[in-house]
């Protein structure tokens, strides 16, 4: 894939091209200088103490990497000059679907069949992605539906330089037709941040939860994924190598003998995958620009 250093706070006026060694929803920003955004430094945050000091720094930032009331905040957002950790702001595009089943409002089989699809889909495309910068530990989704959480994923590399990497190569990029801002994130621990009643029980905030609630990956996908990246990028020799590698060969035998036996096609190739998200991009905007033509023919 091409790839581009361009700044997070790219002018507004840039003009968008397409590059044609790149998908359709992965576009290159023209006339952007590079840079770096982001002050402070918060390497390697303690744990949350009762000092003063403490007190003066925001506890959703801190956990979270994002916070309702944004810069108007009244406490302390440290930004970290370095980590291992990628925000990447809204890069998630929401199915109808998916927003009702966050929301909690009535949804069948059938819109959460589509869902998961969708997120399975994504989940799939941006990790090999990001994996072209370096070893990944972890990749999640959000299914937060307040407006600072909203289609947030975050992004643990095993090393700081590939994080780096990333952060350079992306900014600047569209995804699905949005503007990639990702920023480095002082969350560390996706258990920390998490909410607990959402994992194991019911949360009774539902989509609106200041924590993260994580979009269900089911684990052979996950899998299949870092199994993925490892054949791809054969010079990752980090902690999880040699793991996947044993599991790899077992779960490639039983798939094998699963898909003879049942007759069920090879799934989907990357620009398969990639041509359907597209597609549903695509159905999306149409859905959107019905609704604004609806509005103005009522006004």
């Amino acid at each position: 894939m091409a790839q581009a250093i361009v700044a997070q706070d790219a002018t507004r006026d840039g003009s968008v091209t397409s590059a044609p060694d790149l998908p359709s929803h992965w576009l290159l920003r023209a006339g952007a200088a590079a840079g770096l955004g982001g002050a402070g430094m918060n390497e390697h945050a303690p744990r949350l103490s009762t000092t003063e000091e403490d007190r003066e720094k925001c506890p959703f930032y801190f956990k979270i990497g994002a916070c309702r009331n944004g810069d108007r905040c009244n406490r302390v957002h440290i930004r970290p000059t370095r980590s291992q950790t990628l925000l990447l702001p809204h890069m998630y595009p929401n199915l109808p679907e998916s927003l009702s089943i966050a929301n909690d409002e009535d949804w069948d089989d059938d819109m959460y069949a589509r869902a998961q699809e969708h997120v399975e889909a994504f989940f799939e495309e941006v990790f090999l992605e990001l994996a072209n910068y370096g070893e990944i530990e972890d990749l999640v989704v959000l299914d937060n539906v307040s407006d600072h959480m909203l289609g947030n994923v975050y992004c643990k590399y095993f090393h700081e330089e590939a994080a780096q990497r990333a952060l350079k190569k992306l900014n600047g990029r569209f995804y699905g037709g949005r503007l990639i801002q990702a920023e480095f994130t002082p969350v560390t621990d996706f258990r920390e941040a998490r909410c607990r009643a959402f994992h194991e029980t019911r949360c009774s905030r539902g989509g609106l939860c200041n924590f993260m609630h994580f979009k269900h990956i089911p684990k052979a996908v996950k899998r299949r994924v870092v199994r993925e990246m490892y054949e791809e990028h054969p010079e990752f020799a980090g902690p999880g190598a040699s793991q996947c590698e044993d599991q790899s060969r077992s779960e490639r035998k039983k798939r094998k003998k699963a898909e003879e036996k049942s007759g069920k096609s090879k799934r989907q190739t990357s620009e398969e995958r990639r041509a359907m998200i597209a597609q549903w991009n695509r159905e999306r905007a149409g859905e959107l620009q019905g609704r604004a033509a609806g509005l103005v023919a009522v006004n």
